[in-house]
């Protein structure tokens, strides 16, 4: 009796959460009459959170290209996250993934959906052990500690730091986006920056290193040694002020 009772319950939900995404074969429930009314409930929460999600991605498509879009990852994507703030991460899979009109019409859609998502990831995840660090630099070997809360994303257009209603197919580049979270507001941040610079925060989070590290790398991009050390140092100050680095190893 247990058994049977389990599966009728599975497959209520199972029709109750295909009729949700679809619309067709309304399954019998308790009370008929809110049926529908859980639909267009459980429908206002996607869309609700895609909205707040994406809004750099809503306003490249226009209204009607965004509900479309949103009608269909609804329709079409069974969801795996139990908990909402992850939604546009599937939301973001999906259309990486599935072949779709959109992706022709916007070359950059793939990683627009990314980069809005990894604001969300990046504000969202869990606070990472860091070393105890100072503010002062005492001399050239102190080691730097840095915010290990960032992210790395390359993209071929420049959507972070140009209206994404005026880029064209002339900007196609190549664009880093460092996103990492503000060690003291909590708040995310965008930075674009040139290669070398990523690089140097790679190694940063890969182990600790020195200002004799990070000019040794800058040196592989630029021979002239004063200029690598005043490239530097104006790169450290940069990162200490916005708490890409956030000081030295006691």
């Amino acid at each position: 009796m247990m058994l049977q009772l389990q599966n009728k319950t599975f497959y209520l939900q199972r029709d109750l959460a295909l009729y949700c995404r679809t619309g067709l074969k309304e399954p019998e429930t308790s009370i008929q009459k809110h049926t529908f009314h859980y639909r267009r409930l459980v429908y206002n929460v996607v869309k609700d959170t895609l909205k707040r999600a994406f809004p750099l991605t809503r306003i490249l498509f226009g209204k009607r290209k965004w509900k479309k879009m949103v009608a269909s990852f609804f329709e079409n994507h069974k969801c795996q996250t139990p908990q909402v703030w992850k939604l546009p991460m599937e939301f973001s899979e999906y259309y990486q993934e599935k072949e779709n009109p959109f992706k022709r019409d916007f070359p950059f859609l793939k990683t627009l959906l990314q980069y809005e998502w990894l604001e969300i990831e990046v504000f969202m995840i869990e606070d990472l052990p860091i070393d105890d660090f100072r503010i002062e630099k005492k001399s050239e070997e102190d080691l730097i500690i840095p915010n290990p809360e960032i992210k790395i994303l390359f993209t071929e257009y420049p959507f972070h730091i140009r209206n994404v209603k005026e880029i064209t197919e002339e900007d196609k580049g190549q664009y880093f986006v460092c996103i990492h979270r503000d060690y003291h507001t909590k708040q995310v941040q965008f930075n674009d920056l040139s290669y070398p610079y990523v690089e140097i925060i790679l190694k940063a989070n890969q182990n600790y290193s020195t200002q004799k590290d990070f000019i040794k790398i800058l040196s592989k991009y630029e021979k002239d040694t004063n200029k690598v050390i005043q490239l530097y140092n104006h790169f450290e100050l940069f990162a200490m002020q916005n708490t890409i680095f956030l000081g030295y190893k006691k």
